[in-house]
């Protein structure tokens, strides 16, 4: 009978132990893709700001200067929004596939930089 108590206490402390490991792969998964959100989608607001509409109009009248800190503290901006538009699972997901993390970084820049052009040009 003690035998039995023994391996059952002992396996619900292995399930315990798995379920621990599970969770914290899962949130070193969130946290590797909002690390990969962030860079990407600040990288694709570099690259991509010059033909957003918003900005084409808000920097207009700017000076050189002026629209190269734009543009840096907009990108900045759009790097940090980005992961908050995502879901857990989508962050999850960037954090493992390239591919998804590509279309998902799309999906955060168009999300997220209207909202940061507007605030940093305001």
């Amino acid at each position: 009978m003690h035998k039995n108590k023994f391996f059952l206490a002992l396996s619900a402390v292995f399930a315990l132990a798995a379920c621990s490991t599970v969770q914290s792969s899962e949130q070193s998964n969130l946290k590797l893709g909002t690390s990969a959100i962030q860079f990407a989608a600040q990288t694709k607001c570099n690259h991509d700001i010059d033909d957003f509409a918003a900005w084409k109009i808000a920097s207009k009248l700017m000076t050189k200067s002026q629209k190269k800190e734009k543009k840096t503290q907009i990108c900045k901006c759009v790097g940090k929004n980005a992961p908050t538009v995502l879901s857990p699972s989508e962050l999850a997901l960037a954090a493992v596939d390239s591919k998804a993390r590509t279309a998902l970084t799309g999906v955060a820049v168009a999300k997220t930089m209207n909202a940061c052009v507007s605030e940093v040009v305001k």
